[in-house]
């Protein structure tokens, strides 16, 4: 070989391998600058990816586009040619609800298939390099390779650590996937994930809202929305009939100019406090409907805040009870009709007792006596007609009795839980209670300035609730036991323990008259206590 054949440069070999130093080092720099450049550009381009899906993903005006502009971009930033999104059903099983490139006999080979159950929280994308090294069932991996997929990855979908689905990217042959691959699947994951929640969270709160107004509009109950200043923006069907008003007039309709002159001021007065102080309120006042008449509605409004904690003004409901109203109004002209022949039947029995006792010639303390006790049955039924005779409250009637008895209240200590009594114990307690402060200010405890009497009560739950009351007395004369019944004791043993179906005991200590009473208490309305 001559010199100048060993010498002669090789035009290939000189462009591959440089002979000398500095264009060795040329060469290398060259080489980096070159892969700076191929970098960045994949970072541009991978940001722009991610910039347009987000775009897209906000503008989404269904999951139909939504899934379109994640397909979209992930078939563009991964560089794949097929892909999918599954998402988690109802029962928590994986199912497709978008592709791209995959035949339908694999979507249904393969569906229901996850590596995630839906209680998985922060689950990490899976890479396949190739389905056949892999350690899946010989079976899948079958159907994979049918399916001319070699490479794949499992991306999870996550919103608030919670897995929402997965999206799935395809290759026909084995791929590695890259660290920068994988951090830009996962951030497409990311941002689809957020999507997918946020988009039907939209949905469910739309049809909640579309379910609301239907529900509103047909409600049995009339129903009505207003702003923060009173007026009303939304009538339901039932009250914009009531009131006659056409959904397109709401807007200028004065409700206020319905209401009856004598309940105006007092309805203004407490909607006018309820919407200062933000508060709910109830109502009854009469309004003019449709047709002319005033019909007796019964407010019931609450206040309603915006998503930041705005006050946005009143919900409410209006009941007519206008038909309730009249019936309650009758019936108490009828309980004040018979309060008022009670007592004038009793005032009857008083004045023919009198004429009776005179001819007689009965004591007069006897007479007084006679009609202590129906003074007695007369304040009792007055107690009872404040409840429309359902019920008193047994220590309102004990200071009732004590009152009318003449008794100094300071001399009388009463405790006891709160007891309900019906009618009929009612007023057999109040001619016990009176018989006892009568016998105690002539012969017992208050016959002297020092005595003093303690009436307690205590009552029971279960099985059967029980009445246990007692009357003390202390601080009086000597007590013996009497050699006579009187009518009192008479009363006391015979009639009030048959009225009361209970026992009656008396027992005339030395130390002063204790009475014990028990019997079975009876359901009020409202309750024992």
């Amino acid at each position: 070989m001559t010199e100048s054949a060993q010498h002669r440069p090789d035009a290939e070999g000189e462009a591959l391998h440089p002979s000398s130093a500095p264009e060795r080092a040329a060469a290398e720099v060259a080489a980096l600058a070159s892969g700076r450049e191929n970098s960045a550009a994949a970072r541009v381009r991978e940001l722009a990816a991610l910039y347009r899906l987000a775009e897209q993903l906000q503008a989404a005006q269904s999951f139909e586009e939504l899934y379109e502009a994640a397909l979209d971009s992930i078939v563009d930033a991964l560089r794949c040619q097929r892909a999918s999104i599954l998402l988690f059903d109802n029962a928590g099983i994986m199912r497709f609800v978008a592709w791209r490139g995959l035949s339908e006999g694999y979507r249904t080979a393969v569906d229901g298939h996850s590596p995630w159950t839906p209680d998985v929280r922060d689950p990490a994308p899976i890479c396949v390099t190739d389905i056949l090294t892999s350690s899946e069932p010989d079976a899948l991996k079958a159907t994979i390779a049918a399916e001319g997929i070699r490479g794949l990855a499992f991306i999870p979908l996550v919103s608030g650590r919670r897995l929402v689905g997965k999206f799935m990217c395809y290759y026909p042959a084995p791929h590695v996937f890259t660290d920068d691959e994988v951090n830009l699947a996962h951030t497409i994951g990311r941002q689809l994930g957020l999507a997918v929640a946020r988009r039907k969270a939209e949905d469910e709160l739309r049809n909640s809202e579309e379910r609301f107004r239907l529900m509103a509009e047909h409600a049995p109950v009339m129903i009505w929305v207003s702003d923060a200043q009173g007026r009303c923006l939304h009538l339901n069907r039932m009250l914009r009939t009531f009131w006659g008003v056409d959904e397109a007039a709401m807007a200028s309709f004065d409700w206020g100019s319905t209401i009856h002159p004598e309940d105006a001021a007092n309805v203004a007065s407490q909607i006018g406090e309820a919407l200062a102080g933000r508060r709910s309120v109830t109502i009854t006042g009469r309004y003019r409907d449709a047709k002319g008449r005033y019909r007796v509605l019964q407010t019931s409004a609450t206040p309603r805040f915006s998503h930041d904690g705005d006050f946005a003004g009143m919900i409410g409901v209006n009941v007519d009870i206008t038909e309730r109203a009249e019936a309650e109004e009758q019936r108490e002209l009828l309980l004040s009709e018979l309060n008022h022949r009670v007592k004038n039947t009793l005032a009857v029995v008083q004045g023919i007792a009198r004429q009776t006792f005179k001819q007689d010639m009965i004591s007069s303390v006897a007479l007084a006596a006679f009609e202590d006790r129906l003074q007695a049955l007369g304040q009792a039924q007055n107690l009872l007609t404040q409840s429309n005779w359902q019920s008193a409250l047994l220590d309102q009637l004990a200071d009732l009795v004590i009152k009318t008895s003449g008794v100094t209240r300071e001399r009388v200590s009463v405790s006891g839980p709160t007891i309900l009594l019906p009618p009929k114990e009612a007023l057999a307690i109040a001619l016990a209670l009176h018989e006892l402060c009568t016998n105690a200010r002539k012969y017992g405890a208050l016959s002297n300035p020092s005595g003093r009497i303690a009436l307690d009560w205590t009552a029971s739950e279960a099985p059967q609730p029980i009445l246990r009351l007692a009357w003390r007395e202390s601080g009086g004369p000597p007590v013996s036991q009497p050699e006579h019944r009187g009518f009192g004791t008479l009363l006391l043993r015979r009639a009030l323990a048959h009225d009361l179906n209970g026992e009656v005991d008396l027992s005339f200590e030395p130390s002063g008259l204790i009475c014990r009473i028990e019997a079975p208490l009876m359901k009020a309305p409202g309750g024992f206590m």
